[in-house]
């Protein structure tokens, strides 16, 4: 590959190499709209013969090859939806519209996706068009369709109009093969990133269930467990004064509202900046400190341990090191008073064990909404280990942490390398021929 430094023409989406094209979709595509039997529950089937029924929500966002689903429909309903085959392409075109996939099976799509399929592969490759879909092209022009609705959504009248750079044939193959190998690249990580997060999951399970090296167990309120621990509700940790406080943020007119925020200021918390069971500080709206100083409640310090309880439940992070927060009503603070009871990373482990996401959930559902308030909060049940084998319960989580970590790290490298590549193919920046 060598970097070109001429032989350059203007086009409607910026210069390109002399020898390309710039093309509209409704050229070089058939775009035709999802279509979904109604009611969907009526077609819903368990048997194997049944047809392979694509939703959004099962597709891995960073996937590239649809390869299976959840659920099947019926015979009779995927004739009322649209089918495709293998080496189709569809794009989602509501919610987090504009994401490119490439099946590798028969099914039927809904009408949150359109299938696009190629007039004359002679003219544009699939894997090709993939990649198109990936970069910041693309995704400019589908900003400025959806501008102005109520709803991301496209429309193939609207996608049929994307105007897209169209290289000769063998210059598309060489892109999109350079491509498609960083691309796996990237799947061998998510990959190794989906197994540790695997075998995290069985570690937390078995430490916060049978411990480390017990022999002798009892049973209590939340099953069988070793017989040195205790069993105790949040409520009873706050009586005791274990726990200083669990405490969420203002509600009604005292709470903060978007013209109240600030470019500098105090991290005001929300249940989506909890990412992957992190604060993520960098994504928070801000207030002011004069607010911040006037507000009732709400205030959370390094080590308290977050729990979102609203729209979005069971999240927990830790609050790092030399940081002051404001919590929204969707968040609530455990705040630790007694370091030598109750370790704080402990605790936000065991928040993230599948019988406490349980107990979370069928509180949550006796709200109308999503919703599980500090009241009913303050019933549920904690596990408490001698404070010297919480400890270590939490290092060996930790560790395993650290190594999903890394490998996310590894991960975000190639992506930026994939988006750096992605930007100088597309624009014939970098020629491979």
């Amino acid at each position: 590959m060598i970097e070109s430094k001429e032989g350059y023409k203007n086009s409607e989406i910026g210069l390109i190499p002399e020898e390309w094209k710039v093309v509209e979709l409704e050229n070089v595509l058939t775009i035709q709209r999802g279509a979904s039997p109604r009611p969907i529950d009526k077609f819903i089937t368990e048997n194997k013969k049944g047809v392979n029924w694509i939703k959004i929500g099962d597709i891995k966002k960073d996937a590239k090859y649809i390869i299976k689903t959840k659920q099947k429909i019926t015979i009779e309903g995927a004739k009322k939806s649209r089918p495709i085959q293998p080496k189709d392409f569809i794009l989602s075109n509501s919610m987090s519209f504009g994401r490119p996939y490439i099946s590798k099976i028969d099914g039927c799509i809904h009408d949150g996706w359109l299938l696009l399929r190629n007039k004359d592969e002679n003219i544009l490759l699939n894997n090709f068009l993939y990649e198109v879909f990936s970069g910041d092209l693309s995704k400019k022009q589908f900003k400025k369709f959806a501008a102005g609705s109520t709803v991301n959504n496209l429309k193939s009248e609207t996608v049929s109009k994307l105007k897209i750079p169209l290289p000769p044939l063998k210059e598309q193959k060489k892109i999109a093969d350079i491509l498609s190998t960083t691309d796996s690249k990237i799947d061998s990580i998510t990959s190794q990133i989906e197994k540790a997060e695997r075998l995290k999951k069985g570690l937390l399970q078995k430490l916060l269930s049978e411990g480390i090296g017990h022999n002798r167990f009892k049973n209590s309120e939340l099953g069988k467990i070793p017989e040195s621990w205790k069993v105790t509700q949040v409520k009873e940790l706050i009586n005791n004064k274990t726990l200083k406080s669990v405490q969420d943020g203002n509600h009604g007119e005292i709470h903060p509202k978007s013209n109240d925020y600030v470019k500098e200021g105090i991290p005001f918390v929300m249940a989506n900046n909890l990412i992957e069971n992190q604060l993520n500080i960098d994504s928070c709206n801000k207030i002011s400190k004069h607010q911040y100083n006037n507000l009732r409640i709400g205030y959370s310090f390094s080590g308290d341990v977050l729990l979102t309880h609203k729209a979005t439940i069971g999240l927990t992070a830790i609050v790092p090191l030399n940081t002051s927060i404001m919590l929204t009503p969707q968040v609530t603070a455990y705040s630790i008073s007694n370091n030598k009871i109750l370790f704080n990373l402990y605790l936000y482990y065991y928040f993230q064990t599948n019988f406490f996401q349980t107990k979370l959930k069928i509180y949550s559902k006796q709200s109308t909404r999503s919703y599980i308030g500090i009241t009913a909060q303050k019933k549920l049940f904690i596990l408490i280990p001698p404070f010297s084998e919480q400890k270590e319960i939490a290092n060996i989580l930790s560790t395993a942490d650290e190594k999903i970590e890394i490998l996310r790290a590894k991960k975000e490298k190639y992506e930026i390398v994939k988006k750096g590549l992605l930007q100088k193919l597309l624009s014939g920046e970098l020629r491979t021929l």
